[in-house]
């Protein structure tokens, strides 16, 4: 009975794999034979074009069909078929350049030792537009996979052994992320299950488990006990790093003498990489600031319309290092606003340390508008210019909040805030307390100027299609 659950999940796991790398080889040789066809068309029409090859005539047809052989096998050789499920996201784009490199350099070869005089047209022709067309492949192929990522398909379906606590955070982190992960916890198990093969067999057989996540608690378990316990299952295993702050461009996989190691490099914060975000900050908060301004003597307007009292709002925030600063916004409330606070505690719908409403009484019909649209921020420009704040950083803090801190909180405070981050193109006010120190810890550890522009550049999308901003 177990050895049939056994073949049958792993015959459904060997064909999805199958399936996804048949589709993926025959569209490739589809756009690959069309791309070097095309170009044989326009450079021959009808006529077969002959070429000369080590004394010997031969015709263009012959050397279409060796090219598209070529490109494919090197395309195959080079991982290029490999995707869903392996690849969560789908195919990557690097097999298919690496291919045409290895392909440009046989034919410069063969050229070369062999004399041919290949035609410049027919190649310049067949070798854009097929690498073109496998690019193109690919991306449908990732495209259609994220798509129907949002309606519940192209999942791996993951068991989890460890405590609650853990698989319950794992359950958070995939969920969140469905589309990019590609994982839907559909079982968990206690750490004590590795020891029992039978029942484990039996979870991923009756839950079509394609992923067996192993969480950290490895101290109480048999890694190799367990890899070996669901060998012929079809599902893989995970071996899950407590260290969710951890990019992976900064972990590096080393087998020293067949013992697994991964090295973890140290975050880059040398004077050179914060010399050059201030040098970003500078010149895209000054620029920035001369484009809102006409917006902001609108919106003051507004303001000065709408309710009573001084158009801009001055609070306290906490910033790089623990020094305080007066953040610059424009008023959303009515005067008065924070002295109410303590009247409002039993309607706060904030995580953590946090105080929000979201139809918050205090708000006024302008300032829904602002803050809705984060126009109410952009005068924080001017704590960008001055140096107390960042174009994108950890989300600025009150000192009531900072108090509340436990130690790695505390991280969030090695570098300047943001106007943006990742806690506001994530959710912003939808988010957990813990969701959010997760997003701010993940900046601290792995910011750069290219990650900084691309936080900007969705910013903008939440700009236009707000979510969580109340």
């Amino acid at each position: 009975m177990m050895a049939s659950l056994q073949t049958e999940t792993k015959d459904r796991a060997l064909s999805k794999r199958e399936r996804s790398a048949i589709s993926l080889a025959v569209a490739d040789a589809a756009a690959i034979v069309l791309a070097v066809t095309a170009a044989h068309v326009l450079r021959f029409g009808h006529w077969e074009g002959r070429v000369s090859f080590g004394g010997l005539q031969t015709t263009y047809w012959v050397v279409s069909t060796v090219l598209v052989l070529t490109w494919l096998i090197a395309v195959a050789g080079f991982g290029g078929w490999v995707t869903w499920p392996k690849r969560l996201n789908g195919p990557s784009l690097l097999p298919p350049i690496k291919a045409t490199v290895l392909v440009i350099a046989l034919l410069a070869i063969i050229a070369l030792v062999f004399e041919v005089d290949l035609s410049r047209a027919y190649l310049a022709g067949a070798l854009p537009i097929g690498l073109v067309s496998l690019l193109i492949v690919r991306v449908v192929c990732r495209v259609w996979i994220g798509a129907h990522r949002t309606r519940g398909r192209y999942l791996r379906r993951a068991l989890v052994i460890g405590t609650p606590k853990r698989a319950s955070d794992l359950a958070r982190v995939f969920d969140e992320s469905i589309s990019p992960v590609g994982v839907s916890i559909v079982a968990t198990a206690p750490v004590e299950t590795v020891g029992r093969r039978k029942l484990l067999l039996e979870l991923i057989a009756e839950n079509d488990v394609d992923v067996i996540v192993l969480t950290e608690e490895r101290a109480q378990t048999n890694v190799r006990q367990l890899i070996w316990d669901v060998e012929g299952s079809g599902a893989v295993v995970w071996l899950s790093v407590d260290v969710p702050e951890l990019a992976a461009p900064r972990a590096e996989f080393h087998p020293i003498e067949r013992l697994p190691i991964i090295e973890v490099e140290p975050a880059d914060r040398s004077i050179t990489k914060r010399r050059g975000k201030r040098a970003f900050d500078l010149v895209f908060s000054f620029f920035g600031l001369l484009v809102a301004l006409p917006l902001i003597a609108v919106c003051a307007l507004l303001i000065k319309l709408d309710s009573p009292g001084p158009v801009f709002f001055q609070q306290t925030r906490i910033g790089r290092d623990g020094k305080e600063f007066a953040i610059h916004k424009l008023r959303t409330m009515r005067i008065g606003a924070e002295r109410e606070v303590d009247d409002l505690r039993d309607q706060n719908e904030g995580s953590g340390p946090l105080f929000k409403i979201k139809d918050d009484p205090r708000v006024t019909r302008i300032g829904r508008l602002l803050r809705k649209t984060s126009i109410d921020e952009f005068p924080q420009l001017w704590n960008v210019l001055r140096g107390e704040m960042s174009l994108v950083g950890p989300r600025p803090p009150l000192p009531s909040e900072v108090a509340e801190y436990d130690r790695a909180s505390l991280r969030r405070l090695i570098v300047k805030p943001g106007m943006t981050g990742l806690w506001q193109v994530n959710g912003r006010s939808d988010l957990t307390w813990e969701q959010g120190v997760r997003l701010d810890l993940f900046y601290v550890e792995n910011w750069s100027l290219g990650g900084d522009l691309h936080i900007m550049f969705q910013t903008v999308a939440v700009m236009i299609r707000p979510n969580g901003a109340y």
